[in-house]
């Protein structure tokens, strides 16, 4: 069976597309619940939405109906993406400021326990525990982004965890 390749988007279209409609689809992000600080991105992924979909636009709706629909559906999918990592923020314990001398030598030494546990695992694990801990990705994110299967990344979100907390206890294990 032979793939046809799809026709490629009229640019002239896209493009007075994205311009006669670009102040509205901002509107309605922002109506939407968008935050101003992700205004940017959200309108960026209208529009990739809009030329991956180009093809199946019907152009006997409106333009604005078709658009209405994307932004609805982004500024839902940046909506739950705010709030996630809101819950994230609030989970994770924020450490207080070393205020003594051994307190900021502790708080150094743990670091560098961080760090030792983070070399010492293969690059796909510290890969996967990187994306999940630091930047806030859900573990089917992360499987998407990097092309392994979901139940692979759970397990090496596991095997990152108990590799820094075993680093991290053999840390505190040599301060005492």
């Amino acid at each position: 069976m032979v793939k046809s390749r799809p026709t490629p988007v009229p640019r002239a279209e896209f493009d007075a597309v994205y311009r006669r409609q670009f102040g509205f689809v901002w509107r309605m992000l922002r109506y939407h619940g968008v935050q101003p600080a992700a205004m940017e991105d959200a309108v960026q992924d209208v529009f990739v939405v809009v030329h991956r979909r180009w093809h199946s636009w019907d152009r006997e709706r409106a333009e604005r109906s078709w658009l209405f629909g994307v932004v609805r559906r982004v500024a839902a999918a940046h909506r739950r993406s705010a709030a996630r990592h809101q819950r994230r923020l609030q989970r994770a314990p924020v450490p207080p400021a070393p205020s003594s001398p051994e307190d900021r030598v502790a708080s150094r030494e743990t670091l560098a326990a961080m760090g030792e546990a983070l070399a010492a695992m293969n690059e796909a694990t510290r890969t996967a525990f990187v994306l999940s801990a630091i930047e806030g990705m859900s573990a089917p994110e992360i499987a998407e982004l990097t092309g392994a299967k979901l139940n692979t990344i759970y397990g090496r979100l596991r095997t990152a965890r108990i590799t820094i907390a075993a680093e991290l206890e053999r840390a505190d294990r040599s301060e005492s």
